[in-house]
């Protein structure tokens, strides 16, 4: 019998907002409050505020598009650093096996999402893997996989170069994984960016599906 979905569940550093993505309405909602509570009401930060509205609701729009069930954005990570990084995270149903072990997994990963072909071997897969700047590490129980790569961010007038760093984590006793995409404009800052992306991944936990929600209502209990 299959294992019940877990949840990831995401102890973050520094001060985070959760975008609510019920919905492109409530998440627009959320958005706004957001960039209120950021940047007034001044007359003076009325652009500013329309600027960063207007991107982040975006890519809230995006994301909801795209299927992802968890966005947040940095509120305080680093001086003067203030909605330069997001998380967003999906849980895309792939045709990855009926074997829950995480390498098997983690192996179809490879072969489904990163350029593998049927019957190529092993070896090969995470070799082609690695040569495109894949990263594969262990976490506890599930198997990560990291890519990085530089995107564009925002459209027209507001698009700017940020840094995409991918998370593929198989899921405990399922053959199933959750993608989770960090993302930040702070291009120069890249390896140091990538280090606490990683410890982000890292200090994630995964609850049993009875669980989820536990560990916020924890945080926000202080």
């Amino acid at each position: 019998m299959t294992a019940a979905r877990a949840a990831l569940e995401f102890r973050l550093p520094g001060e985070w907002w959760e975008v609510q993505l019920g919905s492109e309405a409530q998440a627009a909602e959320s958005i706004r409050e957001l960039v209120r509570r950021e940047y007034g009401r001044r007359d003076d930060d009325a652009a500013i505020r329309a600027a960063h509205r207007r991107r982040l609701t975006d890519a809230a729009g995006r994301a909801i598009s795209a299927g992802a069930t968890q966005q947040h954005i940095a509120l305080r990570l680093a001086a003067r650093a203030s909605l330069a990084t997001t998380l967003i995270e999906y849980r895309p149903a792939l045709p990855l096996g009926d074997r829950a072990e995480p390498a098997l997994v983690a192996e179809q990963l490879v072969a489904g999402l990163f350029g593998g072909r049927a019957g190529t071997d092993s070896a090969r897969l995470w070799s082609d893997f690695a040569d495109d700047g894949g990263v594969a590490f262990e976490k506890g129980d599930s198997i990560v996989l990291r890519r990085s790569r530089l995107i564009a961010s925002g459209s027209g007038r507001d698009e700017a170069e940020a840094l995409q760093v991918d998370y593929w984590l198989t899921e405990p006793g399922r053959p199933a994984a959750v993608l989770v995409g960090l993302s930040t404009i702070l291009v120069d800052a890249g390896p140091m960016m990538v280090e606490l992306f990683d410890a982000i991944i890292a200090a994630a936990e995964w609850r049993s599906a009875g669980r989820a929600g536990d560990l916020r209502a924890e945080l926000a209990s202080g």
